[in-house]
C-alpha cells in the first residue's frame, strides 16, 4: 500500500471531518486513510451520531479523489457495506448481513454503520468513505440496547487486518465505480427483502410496504400499501425500519 497515506488519530471529532478538511486544503491526490482509537464527534447517515468509545470500536476513513459523478455515491456505500461485511466475517468468523443502506448487522443488532460523502473541488471530486464498527464488550447504552451489537474482543492484529481490508477493497472499487458486479454478494446478504417495512423522510412517515429487493444501482425495491408498482428509494431520501 506505497501509493496510500495513513494518519492515525489517539482522540480526533471525526475521522470524517478530517478527510473533508484534509481534502479541501491539499494538492496531493495520494488516497488518505485516517483511523482513530476514539471520536469525540462520531457521525452516522441522516445527521446521527456514532457512539465512539476509547477501545471499543474501529473508527476510519478513506479519502480518496476521482473523476466519477458524485451520483455514483451510492453504488459506493453499497460497495462499502459489502467489502465491510466481508472483512468483519474474515477476522471473526461469523456472518454478517446488511440492513439497507449502509448497516452491518450481526444475528444480535447492528455492529457496523458506514458514510459515504462526496466533495466537488472543481476538477476532480473527493470521495469520503467513513467506516465505524463497534468491537469490545458490547456494554452499550441504554438507549441502544437491543439495536447495538459488537464483533467482540479482537486482537491488535485482527484491528490492522480489518482496517487494511477494508481500505484495500475500497481502493480497488474505486477504479472502476460503475461495476455492479459486487450486486449479487450485496442481494445474498441483504436483510429487508420480504420484509415489511416502514419508510421516513425527515421523520415523517411515507407509508408501509414490503420490500422487494435491490436495484442494481443500489436503491431499493419496495411496493408501498395501496400504490400501484414499486418505488425506487435511494439514499439520502428515506430511512427504514423494520414493521
Amino acid at each position: 500500500m506505497n501509493d496510500l497515506k495513513i494518519i492515525e488519530y489517539d482522540t480526533v471529532g471525526s475521522t470524517n471531518a478530517e478527510a473533508k478538511n484534509y481534502a479541501a486544503r491539499t494538492e496531493d491526490h495520494t488516497p488518505v486513510l485516517f483511523v482513530a482509537r476514539e471520536q469525540s464527534a462520531g457521525r452516522g447517515r441522516l445527521g446521527r451520531s456514532f457512539l465512539s468509545r476509547r477501545g471499543q470500536g474501529i473508527y476510519m476513513t478513506l479519502l480518496y479523489f476521482t473523476d466519477d459523478a458524485l451520483s455514483d455515491a451510492i453504488s459506493v456505500t453499497s460497495a462499502a457495506a459489502v467489502i465491510v461485511a466481508n472483512a468483519i466475517e474474515n477476522a471473526v468468523g461469523a456472518p454478517m448481513m446488511i440492513k439497507w443502506v449502509n448497516d452491518i448487522y450481526d444475528a444480535r443488532g447492528k455492529v457496523a454503520g458506514i458514510l459515504a460523502e462526496s466533495v466537488s473541488l472543481g476538477g476532480v471530486n473527493a470521495m469520503i468513505v467513513g467506516v465505524g464498527i463497534n468491537t469490545g464488550s458490547g456494554d452499550f447504552p441504554e438507549e441502544l440496547k437491543g439495536i447495538a451489537s459488537s464483533i467482540g474482543e479482537i486482537s491488535e492484529g485482527q484491528r490492522k487486518d480489518i482496517i487494511l481490508s477494508i481500505a484495500n477493497g475500497l481502493l480497488e472499487h474505486s477504479k472502476n465505480c460503475t461495476d455492479r458486479s459486487f450486486m449479487s454478494e450485496y442481494r445474498r446478504k441483504s436483510m429487508l427483502d420480504g420484509e415489511t417495512v416502514e419508510l421516513f423522510s425527515a421523520g415523517e412517515s411515507l407509508g408501509i410496504g414490503v420490500v422487494q429487493g435491490v436495484s442494481d444501482d443500489g436503491g431499493l425495491v419496495v411496493r408501498l400499501d395501496g400504490e400501484d408498482g414499486c418505488r425506487v428509494l435511494r439514499t439520502g431520501e428515506v430511512s427504514v425500519r423494520k414493521r
